[in-house]
């Protein structure tokens, strides 16, 4: 989709549609008050109203609520319900409401939504009609905010992208060839660690995962260099089919398990965004890719597996593969030196049933970078919420013949996971997001259709994008207000 600015009134702007967004508390434009009056549309939060020939083409009346409570997450969430009512029309003019603030910040987030909201996947069907150019009206000086509005979401389209695409044409390597080619369109630095190199290099986790598959892991690795020095290194889950390994799922169970790689898209998806936007601080992204099939070859329980680090893991449930491959991700990327790391992944079914489908949980060993995370996805609209590391837990996670072993019972996995992923971090600050509820939605949101969300990717870059001097920067965070 194309994405413009104009400082002209939307109606005045030259466009198929128009989108006017409404305030149930601010007077209506008086050319609408009788149409809207008329229709009984109050302009309610999350309504709206599609009127043919009001201006001689189809007006769309968005409703955002109450002007006290209509923030950036309302705008985004109008404009891109906005766009995919209006899939018919080519071209939309959208402006900003009358009474809400007519800055770059309003501009913005109507921006990402039309993106975020005009996205969807068609695989092999026919493609269906979409909204190919969008117009905002705004203040000239919001022209940059619009711009690295627009490229966050389509860095989070990439990502859903990649989640949606069937396991049979993403293995692996295949995943490492889109990265690959991404990424170096970019300009950023690539490295992919093929089985070869993962076996000389002692990646044990990665292997003994990826053993059971006629497709062969690959380690995925993209750098941004940035501009102040520091390097935030980012960690995804990569599993691009999940069928349990010799824990076999259901067929119900992994119906939908080619979405188990979205933490390594959203990692991904995060660094090549750093990259166009130029942002100070550098990343590295790295994604250990791998399929968890049964079959003669496939990891056991109660086979002993050796990392990167040199530390061992017991596999007590072959099921509980994605901290098996994060072990070794982890190690990799503490050996480069990153100044914090963050790691993505849809990990544990027990976050789902702590949070839902709607919240993030997040734990880790740096206080001020989990407040900084929350806080940043509030202000995004991709909710978090702090969970306890809780060492009380650290014996329910020891082996008898390794280091540690990859499953602590039912209960509490969400922190038994974490709790065994730390074992891997190099002591390096660090946060974990379990993303297992919010990455994929079988229905659609008012941001998203049905199928893989992007999420996370839209907080990083965000996070990112303000990371200078962390004392600083937490301390801004922590003052945002919810909107």
């Amino acid at each position: 989709m194309d994405v413009s600015l104009s400082s002209l009134p939307a109606t005045d702007i030259e466009a198929d549609a128009v989108v006017i967004p409404i305030h149930d508390d601010v007077p209506a434009p008086g050319w609408a008050a009788d149409v809207l009056a008329s229709a009984r549309f109050g302009g309610e939060q999350g309504t709206d109203l599609l009127v043919p020939g009001l201006l001689d083409r189809p007006v769309l009346f968005a409703g955002l609520g109450a002007s006290t409570e209509a923030g950036s997450n309302v705008l985004r969430r109008a404009a891109a319900r906005a766009v995919r009512r209006l899939a018919d029309f080519p071209t939309v003019a959208l402006g900003l409401a009358e009474g809400h603030p007519q800055g770059a910040e309003a501009a913005a987030a109507v921006a990402e939504g039309t993106v975020l909201g005009s996205y969807r996947y068609d695989g092999l069907r026919a493609p269906k009609p979409a909204v190919q150019s969008v117009t905002v009206a705004g203040p000239t000086e919001a022209k940059g905010a619009v711009r690295a509005a627009v490229i966050t979401a389509e860095s989070v389209n990439w990502a859903r992208d990649l989640g949606n695409t069937p396991a049979g044409r993403l293995t692996p390597a295949m995943f490492a060839e889109r990265a690959t080619s991404t990424a170096t369109e970019h300009g950023l630095t690539v490295r992919v660690l093929d089985e070869e190199d993962l076996r000389a290099g002692g990646y044990g986790g990665i292997l003994g995962v990826g053993g059971g598959s006629v497709n062969p892991p690959q380690l995925i690795e993209i750098r941004y260099a940035g501009t102040n020095g520091r390097t935030v290194g980012l960690v995804g889950k990569g599993i691009t089919f999940d069928a349990g390994g010799l824990g076999i799922k259901s067929g119900r169970g992994m119906v939908d398990m080619r979405y188990d790689m979205c933490g390594g898209a959203a990692v991904l998806a995060t660094a090549i965004a750093a990259a166009r936007l130029g942002l100070p601080t550098g990343v590295v992204a790295v994604v250990p890719a791998a399929e968890n099939l049964p079959s003669g070859s496939a990891y056991k329980p109660g086979d002993v597996l050796e990392h990167r680090n040199g530390k061992t893991s017991e596999i007590t449930d072959t099921d509980a593969e994605g901290r098996v491959v994060l072990a070794d991700a982890l190690s990799h990327t503490a050996e480069l030196g990153p100044d914090l790391v963050i790691d993505a992944a849809t990990l544990t079914y027990s976050v789902m049933h702590a949070l839902g489908d709607q919240i993030t949980g997040v734990l880790g060993n740096d206080r001020e970078l989990i407040a900084g995370l929350v806080a940043t996805g509030e202000e995004c609209g991709e909710p978090m919420w702090e969970l306890p590391l809780f060492r009380g837990y650290v014996p329910k996670i020891a082996s008898t013949v390794a280091t540690v072993k990859n499953d602590g019972g039912e209960h509490a996995d969400v922190i038994h996971a974490a709790l065994f992923l730390e074992e891997f971090t190099g002591a390096v600050p660090w946060a974990h997001l379990d993303i297992a509820g919010t990455a994929f939605h079988t229905k659609p949101g008012d941001l998203h259709p049905a199928g893989a969300t992007g999420t996370a990717v839209r907080t990083l870059i965000r996070y990112l994008s303000r990371l200078r001097r962390r004392s600083v920067v937490s301390a801004e965070l922590q003052s945002v207000s919810p909107t």
